[in-house]
């Protein structure tokens, strides 16, 4: 029975051995790290198996691929190239050399012929001036991602301009204010980038058709709704890819201005407007100094003094 008393003091007396404080590595970081790993993993393994993407960077594809989306292709490998199908490949060396046109094309089959292939880009008019081979198709576009393209573009640009917004303002004093002026430092780089690249509101003139009504052909290629509106104040409604005619004025046969105008709905006015209004309001709120207990400056004393007083 003592030594049953003894062998409980003694176990009872050895101190457990604790995790030092601040080693432990916080859930969000480990999952933040798995989920990157996975990703480079998936990109990895899609890029071995020949998985490739496409910055789409003019109208010809209309709304099928418009500009700023990202195709992406598989090998053709033993699929049977058909009509209608969707193709990235590099046309063959034009007459007399060049570089130029050996750049990668995003156009749909509209032939095929003892092994002689012709495209053609949606929004175009006329089919390409070259027939390609199976040997010329770098891959058949699987998945169209729309605006994933312009954030590849913009993406380095929005980075450098946080890293700096967050240098900056690493000068502040007060955590609050820190914190309120990346917002808007941040929400300031965005309208920059936003305003050089011009990836919600933009069309491209494809043409004029004169005689004695003539036509200006447009296309969007912007992500959201326009209005293409003439000289005369003629005007079409776009959406991202759309090929319309804005009518001109008589005798109109050489370059023209066509205005490209956003043109919402009324809920979508309200969206815009608030996520331009979210990122200035929560600046504000949080650059406002904060007291404990939520009271005003000196509330606290003259409470004490009214308690205190006799």
């Amino acid at each position: 029975m003592t030594s049953g008393l003894v062998a409980g003091v003694g176990a009872a007396a050895v101190p457990r051995r604790r995790r030092a404080p601040g080693r432990a590595v916080p859930v969000r970081v480990v999952v933040t790290v798995a989920a990157v790993l996975l990703v480079l993993l998936a990109v990895g393994a899609a890029m071995a198996a020949g998985v490739r993407t496409f910055d789409v960077r003019t109208p010809s594809m209309g709304r099928t691929a418009p500009v700023g989306s990202l195709v992406v292709t598989v090998p053709p490998g033993q699929h049977r190239l058909a009509v209608g199908d969707v193709v990235t490949f590099v046309p063959p060396v034009a007459a007399g050399g060049g570089t130029a046109a050996r750049l990668p094309y995003t156009h749909r089959i509209t032939a095929i012929a003892d092994g002689a292939i012709t495209t053609k880009g949606d929004a175009n008019g006329a089919a390409d001036a070259w027939t390609i081979t199976r040997g010329d198709v770098v891959g058949r576009v699987v998945t169209v991602l729309p605006g994933a393209g312009w954030v590849l573009r913009m993406l380095p640009w929005v980075v450098g301009g946080t890293g700096v917004v967050w240098l900056l303002s690493g000068f502040l004093s007060g955590r609050a204010t820190r914190t309120a002026a990346r917002l808007v430092g941040v929400s300031a780089v965005l309208a920059v980038v936003v305003a050089v690249f011009r990836p919600f509101v933009a069309l491209v003139v494809t043409g004029v058709e004169a005689g004695a009504r003539p036509v200006a052909g447009v296309v969007s290629t912007g992500l959201l709704p326009i209005r293409a509106v003439g000289p005369a104040g003629a005007s079409e409604r776009l959406v991202s890819g759309a090929v319309g005619q804005v009518p001109l004025s008589p005798g109109s046969d050489g370059a023209v201005a066509i205005a490209a105008r956003l043109d919402l709905t009324p809920t979508g006015w309200v969206v815009l407007v608030v996520l331009c209004a979210v990122p200035l309001v929560v600046g504000v709120l949080l650059a406002r100094p904060r007291h404990r207990g939520g009271r005003r400056p000196g509330a606290g004393t003259a409470d004490a003094e009214q308690v205190a007083a006799p």
